[in-house]
């Protein structure tokens, strides 16, 4: 016999169906159930974080509603800072700081704001109707977006 003609006699090759990707193996539905789960605990932490940060935007808000109406007092420059931090630190001894005591406080809480502005809120007690200098302004808003929110006598720990 010949091979050639033996070979011309069998039926082509039938290739098995190719794996399709659905059902899911064990293993992808694991990782999307994880994948699920990590990407549910990072928004719950974002929206956390933005309802815990809203007093900033709304006292960032209300300096530009401030330099909008004019040229503020440096009377309303504290209220507005000591209006921010009590909503910080929501305790009777932040309401009764002023002078040299609540300027620290201001220093202490935000080190990256500098304290180069502290000098122009100082006159606050001294003449509180001036108008605020634009370098009070600009602390006043770095203080309000980057101080440190944790209890003031843990600050240090």
């Amino acid at each position: 016999m010949d091979t050639a003609s033996l070979l011309e006699q069998l039926a082509p090759l039938r290739e098995p169906p190719s794996v399709g990707w659905w059902p899911l193996a064990p293993g992808w539905w694991l990782a999307l159930i994880i994948t699920s789960l990590l990407i549910g605990l990072l928004c719950r932490a974002l929206l956390l974080r933005w309802r815990k940060n809203r007093y900033r935007r709304l006292a960032l808000a209300q300096v530009t509603v401030l330099r909008e109406l004019g040229k503020p007092s440096l009377e309303q420059v504290n209220r507005l800072l000591k209006a921010t931090a009590l909503r910080t630190w929501p305790d009777q001894k932040v309401a009764a700081m002023h002078g040299s005591e609540w300027l620290h406080l201001l220093c202490e809480s935000a080190p990256k704001a500098g304290d180069s502005w502290m000098s122009s809120l100082e006159a606050v007690y001294r003449t509180p109707g001036q108008p605020a200098t634009d370098e009070l302004l600009q602390g006043a808003v770095e203080w309000i977006r980057c101080h440190d929110a944790r209890e003031i006598g843990k600050r240090h720990d």
